[in-house]
């Protein structure tokens, strides 16, 4: 059979969201012709706009100028066509209140794509999966067409934030069904970044997407796991870190922090459920993704403690979290798995007499808080006044970047700062009205003056 050059086909994404609606505008961008499926009608709509629903550096813009010269389509059902095209699926599969993988999306989709797949078509499987899914479970669905296709398992790989700029530089992982879908699909993703890496099965492809995501959550755990023990010394975590890997080639742990987002959450969950039939358990990954979802627990805990300790806890306090995406850098608006909103929920649990929550985010904006049921100030001096506690929740710049001086005379009266993230640790004197404490320090701050 003779094949066009894969960017001469049609490329046709299913589901526009974070992952797929950057990859489109890139393809786009790269001169491909490209055709976006998504089901969602407020997205459609938002793409109507030129805009994406999500903030993404570069993206917009990028939008814009893809639609405009018609490289970039969308619409909300997938269609029959008589030329051969790439199909990449990237539809979310979250986990459920049980920790189990939702993989009712992708079904959906490869059965759609039964009745419009042609001969010679390749599938792409992008979103994150349980081991054998492509083999296992979508490559059934879509034989049922009758039609000799291909297909691989080629994972995301960027950061939410800087995904435009890692698209065309990190090395694709390939693992197709046999040799020849792994051909095909390297062959393609050679015209997108700079390195492809091929191996040996659409299986090892799914396992690299999962380890790669299990051992940051493992790395992360451990630095929580010292900031928990140093919560109950008179002993800093950032200290305990940063001196023990000066110049020693053998620690390279991060500094402590929530782990959050829309990956780490779910994906040693989702390996973990891929071991279930072997009876085997990813044992060190588990018990980090504890470690991790324990920490904002143990936050709530402390400030309930801390506010019962001051004999605070009888009337109603005023707490503001500043920084409610689950990251700063690179600067996000997604809300889903973050910490802070996590955090929001615990301390309603631990402290009921809590009769006032301000939240405030450098980038995510009121109505998109809204949607998700929250509501916060549009600004920050707004968020902080009066305030009993304030949050220093996630690592964006404009956070970090708020002296305590700056806080305390936003705060007005007497005021606790938590710092998540540590950032102030060496400081050595605080405003009158402040106290300041962090995670991976909570003895300390009963040294300071």
């Amino acid at each position: 059979m003779n094949f066009k050059k894969p960017s001469d086909k049609e490329v046709v994404v299913i589901g526009l969201g974070y992952v797929g609606l950057t990859l489109s505008a890139f393809m786009s961008d790269l001169g491909m012709n490209v055709l976006g499926i998504e089901i969602r009608e407020s997205v459609i709509a938002k793409l109507q706009t030129m805009k994406a629903f999500f903030f993404e550096p570069g993206l917009d813009e990028l939008l814009e100028r893809t639609i405009n010269d018609g490289s970039f389509r969308f619409q909300s059902k997938l269609e029959k066509s008589n030329s051969e095209r790439i199909f990449i699926i990237t539809v979310g599969t979250p986990i459920d209140a049980k920790k189990k993988i939702r993989a009712d999306s992708i079904i959906r989709v490869a059965e759609q794509l039964v009745a419009v797949i042609n001969e010679g078509d390749l599938v792409i499987l992008r979103s994150t999966v349980k081991l054998n899914t492509t083999r296992q479970l979508i490559q059934p669905i879509l034989e049922k067409s009758g039609k000799n296709f291909y297909i691989a398992f080629c994972p995301e790989r960027t950061l939410e934030g800087a995904a435009l700029s890692e698209l065309g530089v990190l090395p694709q992982i390939v693992g197709g069904v046999n040799d020849e879908s792994t051909r095909l699909a390297a062959e393609f993703f050679s015209k997108i970044t700079s390195t492809v890496v091929k191996v040996s099965n659409s299986e090892t492809a799914e396992l690299i997407k999962l380890v790669d995501n299990m051992q940051r959550d493992v790395r992360f755990a451990v630095a929580n796991e010292v900031a928990d023990i140093c919560n109950s010394e008179h002993i800093k975590a950032t200290e305990v870190i940063s001196a023990g890997k000066l110049g020693y080639p053998r620690t390279n742990l991060p500094l402590p922090g929530p782990v959050g987002g829309p990956c780490l959450e779910k994906d040693s969950y989702i390996l973990a459920e891929s071991l279930l039939n072997k009876e085997k358990t990813p044992l060190i990954a588990l018990s980090a993704r504890k470690v991790n979802e324990n920490m904002i627990a143990s936050i709530a805990e402390f400030l309930a403690k801390w506010f019962k300790m001051k004999h605070l806890e009888s009337r109603p306090l005023k707490i503001s979290i500043l920084g409610i995406a689950f990251k700063g850098i690179p600067e996000t608006n997604d809300l889903r798995g973050t910490p802070a909103l996590n955090l929001l929920s615990d301390l309603k649990q631990v402290m009921p007499l809590f009769t006032e929550f301000r939240l405030w985010d450098p980038v995510v904006t009121k109505s998109e808080a809204a949607l998700e049921g929250f509501e916060f100030q549009d600004e920050l001096s707004e968020t902080i006044y009066n305030s009993d506690c304030i949050i220093l929740a996630n690592n964006h710049p404009k956070i970090s970047d708020l002296s305590l001086n700056q806080i305390s005379k936003f705060a007005i009266g007497n005021v606790l700062v938590y710092d998540i993230w540590s950032r102030h640790d060496n400081v050595t004197q605080f405003p009158s009205n402040l106290k300041y404490v962090s995670w991976g320090s909570h003895q300390v701050s009963e040294l300071r003056v």
